[in-house]
């Protein structure tokens, strides 16, 4: 389980702190998705009753009844209410500094709400970002080749230099490898997807890099609440989320029964984009990419075929890039007063923007593990 140690977790418990303001009825969004039974279908009809899930709470079992609720998610609420307290869930989450948002709230990534089946409630370690929307999932073979692996190292480079955010799934072979390529740039952003609780890491043995992805800046995130381990029905779950949430999928190797097929079968159900890298006609591990090659998905020998298929001009998107956005009112502040040219004393920019100085110091350390500034020695930043 993870326990909150390090600066930048001590900002995520900050950062919680401000959401939990801003969504009064959430402890019970939370309650309501640990049970298994009641997914993104019943918290739709839950909805279209009440967007506000704490009336949803404190509404007696017979008028839900009487407003067309099934007996499955009627039984599921009651049994709720007989085994969890809203309360003791919101503190769960609070004292492990997850982040929780609902499909309802500004925060949750665009491209993932405009799909037919969003999760209800993310759970997140890290951070969301806005720019996450320029994303493409990368997904392959656990059991992958040297080919494969060659192939990933040639594609993915030229996509982080480009400002992309790489998601995938935190598996063995390929998609940690994604992650891991990714996170050879200093201001690469990547996002894992987990079929498992946020309070986990599957597989375990992958904790290290879980843990790398969000102390620089990324995410790892999850629809399944917190305990729950890895079943077999989870995966395919989880493998909507990486294609919902990306521009498009990108697969390196699959074979046809693959977790990599799945997930680009369901980038095709929401109208996403389906890149296929081609492989060997005597590879197992290619006749799934192969196969996608023939249904219509784009064959992909290089990232240039990548920007063209997704309409992205690399120059455009450096100055995209460049152009940093805040995601608090001290970073935006601080923004204003730095440049890439002059750098400026911690000091004196605390005197700037008139912020105490242990705000600007912990602000500067996020924002640097964002990659928006730079510290080039004796407490001096510049902007990215």
């Amino acid at each position: 389980v993870h326990q909150p140690t390090d600066k930048l977790d001590a900002n995520y418990r900050v950062c919680y702190s401000v959401y939990m303001e801003e969504r009064k009825d959430l402890k019970y969004w939370i309650t309501l998705s640990t049970h298994t039974n009641l997914g993104v279908k019943a918290f739709l009809k839950l909805q279209n009753i009440s967007k506000d899930m704490e009336e949803i709470w404190n509404t007696p079992i017979e008028k839900l009844r009487d407003k067309g609720l099934g007996d499955v998610v009627i039984k599921a609420i009651s049994e709720l209410h007989q085994t969890k307290n809203p309360d003791e869930e919101l503190k769960k989450v609070n004292k492990l500094g997850i982040k929780v948002m609902t499909v309802l709230d500004k925060g949750y990534p665009h491209l993932l709400k405009e799909i037919p089946d969003p999760p209800a409630v993310l759970y997140v370690r890290g951070e969301l970002l806005a720019s996450d929307d320029l994303s493409v999932a990368v997904v392959g073979s656990r059991d992958y080749t040297y080919y494969g692996r060659q192939a990933l190292e040639k594609l993915v480079p030229a996509l982080v230099d480009s400002g992309v955010t790489i998601v995938s799934g935190l598996a063995l072979g390929i998609d940690s490898y994604a992650h891991r390529e990714a996170l050879k740039n200093p201001k690469g952003r990547t996002v894992a997807v987990l079929p498992v609780g946020v309070d986990r890491v599957y597989p375990a043995c992958h904790k290290g890099l879980a843990q790398e992805i969000i102390s620089r800046g990324g995410a790892i995130i999850s629809e399944f609440p917190l305990g729950t381990s890895s079943l077999p029905s989870n995966f395919p779950i989880r493998n909507r989320i990486i294609a919902g949430m990306s521009l498009a999928t990108l697969v390196i190797e699959a074979n046809i029964k693959s977790g990599s097929f799945i997930t680009a079968k369901a980038a095709l159900d929401y109208n996403r984009e389906v890149l296929a890298v081609p492989g060997s006609i005597f590879s197992s591990k290619s006749e799934g990419t192969n196969n996608l090659i023939k249904m219509g998905a784009k064959m992909v020998t290089s990232t240039q075929d990548i920007f063209d298929e997704l309409n992205i001009d690399t120059k455009k998107q450096e100055d995209v890039v460049k152009n940093i956005i805040a995601d608090s009112k001290e970073e935006e502040q601080i923004l204003s007063v730095l440049d890439r040219e002059k750098a400026e004393y911690v000091d004196k920019i605390a005197k700037l923007v008139n912020i105490d100085i242990s705000v600007i110091n912990s602000t500067l350390v996020m924002m640097e593990m964002k990659g928006k500034v730079k510290n080039i020695g004796g407490n001096l930043y510049i902007r990215r």
